[in-house]
């Protein structure tokens, strides 16, 4: 039996509310809404580690470490995080709409 402290994932937008906003904006370029990301992060020592889920059942996602200070002021690596998972959730909802649109 273990006796580490179980890690605590937390919703993105309270966690790291400038980080959420920075998120919100990249998405928001590429018109995706930020209801359409589940983001949560899990505190460790040195930073968080920050997943972000997407698809229609949140099935897909990517997750980074961002350190304490990247949380409060994201840099340009936070951004082309940011940047690659809008790009590979616009490309899985581009995909969903046309298996949709085919049946």
């Amino acid at each position: 039996m273990s006796n580490k402290p179980s890690l605590e994932e937390k919703l993105l937008r309270f966690a790291a509310p400038a980080l959420y906003q920075k998120m919100s904006d990249i998405f928001s370029d590429l018109n995706i809404h930020p209801f359409d990301i589940h983001g949560t992060v899990t505190k460790s020592e040195n930073g968080y580690e920050l997943t972000l889920r997407f698809s229609p059942s949140f099935s897909q996602s990517v997750t980074t470490m961002v350190s304490f200070e990247q949380a409060l002021n994201p840099d340009d690596e936070v951004v082309r995080f940011f940047e690659e998972a809008a790009e590979k959730c616009k490309s899985q909802l581009i995909s969903e709409y046309y298996k949709m649109i085919k049946l």
